[in-house]
């Protein structure tokens, strides 16, 4: 059975579908089940499974340079590793309603404040702070201290 690639005006899902050749006309998005429309285009790559997902994004495979995750990107796989080893996720259109939405702000009370200044001084007097940073950091970090210290 051939694939056929289609595009969702109404979600902008674009990939391929298997489809008989006499249905080859009658596509749905997978993701909203709407009427999807045969869509015309190049592949980037022989036997890509989607044009959206072939590497042309990342100089086919030489990759590209993402400032935010501080990496040479070489393909998309590549960017998900990348961002599973640093604890990252992706965000798409679709979870945009987390961050637009009014949060409530309730105010620390004052036992939950000098709960945290007590655990900040904790992990300060214990070096604890230090975790998960590089040398280079830390070493910035304690510069700029000592400098603020002489200041005053």
């Amino acid at each position: 059975m051939p694939r056929y690639e289609y595009t969702c005006k109404k979600c902008e899902w674009h990939g391929l579908l298997w489809k008989p050749m006499e249905e080859r006309d009658n596509g749905s998005c997978p993701l909203c089940r709407s009427k999807a429309e045969r869509a015309y285009t190049v592949m980037g790559l022989s036997n890509a499974q989607s044009p959206a997902m072939d590497n042309h994004g990342y100089n086919n495979g030489q990759g590209v340079y993402d400032r935010g995750l501080g990496e040479v990107i070489r393909s998309r796989k590549h960017r998900q590793e990348v961002m599973d080893k640093k604890g990252l996720h992706e965000v798409s259109s679709r979870d945009k309603d987390l961050f637009t939405k009014e949060w409530e702000h309730k105010p620390m009370t004052t036992k939950e404040a000098r709960n945290q200044f007590e655990e900040a001084e904790s992990m300060v007097s214990s070096g604890e702070w230090k975790k998960g940073l590089t040398e280079k950091r830390i070493s910035e970090v304690e510069s700029d201290r000592k400098k603020s210290h002489r200041k005053t």
